[in-house]
């Protein structure tokens, strides 16, 4: 008998799998990339969340990003909800780090809870940010069937070991009108491995060094599948933060969206809401500039025809 370690499967049960890279393989029936990295003990712990963050993914300290983020992507992640649910509403974020967005929604008027693995992230949630965390993964709380409206899983499904499993539970946690609101890492399935190596793609900093933590990479296809398999079949994809990732809601049926008016209404009921207007205004002004020096520097230098 071998002692070597069963490779890790495509979490949709496809047994062949093709060499993407030396730390990646292909699952070309449902367009996943699957990390062949054994697990790691105690990833996820407080020398994660410092050391490896600022050292081997060269971020801001978690400090600095509990900062940092609340006017850039907790804004932009906040508007993208209030298109499809406005408050009051019960969101649970999954893995949601320094807890900023977990505030965030607080203050605009959602009954909102973290979860995040190490106790010393949740510990640290909570002081910088006076919110609800639990540690643990999210099987393990004492959540009843229907809890939430909303669960948010940002920057995290690319890192569950069993992301049938896990999302499987969260799908019962749900109400019957609620969905799931995504962003991961976005894998384009017609670009290989030398052709991100060729243009320096933002792609390769979740791959290169990272596959011990990135263990499922999504394309927009296998998140369609992934989805439709839990229940969810409805997909809405919208504009992530970084182009390296993509963003989506996942309903059981089509999501009815709000206007603007609709959701301004909302937060101006309260005076902390007021607040919360104003920084979701001064970040699309900033959205907008950015995406305006965009489409000049594409109108300046168009990329070469496509082969």
């Amino acid at each position: 008998m071998s002692d070597k370690p069963a490779e890790r499967a495509c979490w949709c049960g496809h047994p062949q799998l093709e060499s993407y890279s030396d730390d990646y393989r292909v699952c070309r029936a449902c367009g996943t990339l699957v990390s062949s990295a054994l697990p790691v003990e105690g990833l996820y712990s407080r020398e994660y969340w410092t050391e490896r963050q600022t050292g081997h993914h060269g971020l801001p300290d978690i400090r600095d990003r509990a900062r940092l983020d609340l006017p850039e992507r907790c804004t932009h992640w906040l508007r993208r909800l209030l298109e499809f649910r406005l408050p009051p509403a019960r969101v649970l974020e999954v893995g949601c780090a320094h807890g900023g967005y977990v505030a965030l929604l607080g203050w605009a008027g959602f009954e909102a809870t973290g979860t995040e693995i190490s106790p010393w992230m949740s510990r640290f949630a909570h002081e910088t940010f006076g919110i609800k965390v639990l540690t643990g993964d999210v099987e393990s709380q004492d959540f009843k069937a229907g809890s939430f409206d909303v669960i948010v899983l940002n920057d995290v499904i690319e890192h569950l070991p069993n992301p049938v499993r896990t999302m499987g539970h969260c799908a019962g946690l749900l109400s019957k009108d609620g969905f799931f609101v995504i962003q991961t890492p976005e894998y384009i399935e017609h670009l290989s491995y030398a052709d991100l190596r060729a243009k320096n793609d933002l792609f390769l900093k979740h791959m290169d060094r990272n596959n011990e933590e990135h263990l499922y990479l999504f394309s927009r296809r296998s998140a369609g599948v992934f989805f439709s398999r839990l229940g969810f079949p409805h997909l809405d994809f919208s504009s992530p933060v970084y182009s390296y990732d993509m963003s989506f809601v996942a309903g059981r049926s089509p999501l009815k969206p709000n206007d603007e008016a609709s959701a301004a209404a909302s937060l101006s009921k309260a005076p902390v809401g007021r607040l919360v207007q104003a920084l979701l205004d001064k970040a699309r002004e900033s959205a907008d500039r950015w995406w305006a020096m965009q489409r000049l520097e594409a109108k300046l230098n168009p990329p070469p025809p496509h082969p």
